[in-house]
This record gives structure tokens, sequence and C-alpha cells, in this order.
């Protein structure tokens, strides 16, 4: 099992392992998918011993991937308006410096406020690493303004057209717009 670092909500800092099951399904799943994918799952469940927490975090997994590819331990996590292929609009998280944008939706699904953070596990080729980045109050605003935005433009006539010809993004941004929630095993 692989042994991460995992920061409790009361200021202690563990070495815990990796549920092995978990990180492997999950990273052949995104193998499956064809890239990059996002996940929303209990803390509980990705890491293979019992703890007490509720917590909810995001799986960013990137097996194709090198860590030194990604600037994953950059503190910041900021809101954007992307559009998929097909022109629609989406809220979106920029994490890792702006270099992956993951569905707002997801983080949503995970419930940052609740603990005062973002939980993220990255993963990737050779490593894998639990991440925590700050989330209040403030950081929720900004997310559902973005996500009104992203609703208000998908309202508009013919809005989708104009914006699927413009879909490359100026950026280079690894964008993963789309999410599956793992359930914990009954």
């Amino acid at each position: 099992m692989q042994e991460v670092q995992f920061f409790a909500a009361n200021g202690q800092t563990r070495s815990l392992r990796l549920n092995t099951e978990f990180v492997e399904s999950t990273r052949q799943h995104a193998i499956v998918q064809g890239g990059p994918t996002v996940y929303v799952a209990p803390v509980s469940h990705v890491i293979g011993e019992a703890i007490g927490t509720d917590e909810i975090c995001v799986v960013v997994a990137m097996p194709a991937r090198d860590s030194s590819d990604v600037e994953y331990c950059a503190p910041s996590v900021t809101p954007q308006v992307r559009t998929r292929p097909d022109g629609t609009p989406v809220a979106c998280a920029l994490l890792a410096n702006g270099q992956v944008a993951v569905n707002a939706s997801a983080l949503n699904d995970a419930r940052p406020l609740h603990a005062g953070r973002l939980t993220v596990l990255w993963m990737f080729r050779e490593m894998s690493a639990l991440r925590h980045y700050p989330y209040d109050e403030e950081a929720e605003e900004w997310f559902s303004a973005t996500a009104m935005v992203a609703d208000g433009h998908r309202h508009e006539s013919g809005h989708g057209d104009e914006v699927a010809s413009q879909h490359k993004h100026q950026d280079d941004a690894i964008e993963m717009l789309d999410y599956f929630v793992v359930e914990p095993a009954s």
C-alpha cells in the first residue's frame, strides 16, 4: 500500500495508507475512459484504514502523466467558465496554477465548505498524493457566481454554435469536464 500524509481538521498529521483496491480500480477506469478522469469519493473509501471523517474528496486520476508534469502542490483553486467541445459552458475549478480544469460540480459534490478545505487525491503514473486546499465561504460564493454565469450563457440563443467554433482555449489546461461519483460499499 502507498502511504500518504493526511492533515486532519484538528491540525494533526497522520501517515495513512491508500486503499490499494480503490487506487488500482480508479487508475484502470481512467485508462478505459481514455484520459484524465475525475471522481468524487468519501475519504474513508480512499484511505485503506478506518479513519473518523465524513470528508469527501475529489480524485484527479492522470495515469498517463508524471507528477512532475503538474504543479499539484500550488495552493490556489480558482473558478472559471470554460466550454465543452459542443459549446456548452461549464463552471470549472482551476487547480495546479491553472494547469487542470475540473467541473466545479465535482467540488460541490465534495462539500469542501463542510471541512473548510478541498481535499484532492492526485493519482499520477508513478505516485499518488493527498493535498488540501483552503476553501471558505468566499470561495463558495465565487464558485456559485461562476456556476450562475455558466448557466446564464447556457440559455442564450445560438451561444453554443458560436462558442463551439472558438472552443480551443488559449491555455493548455487539462480539462476534465465530466466526473464520476464513487459510493462507498455498503
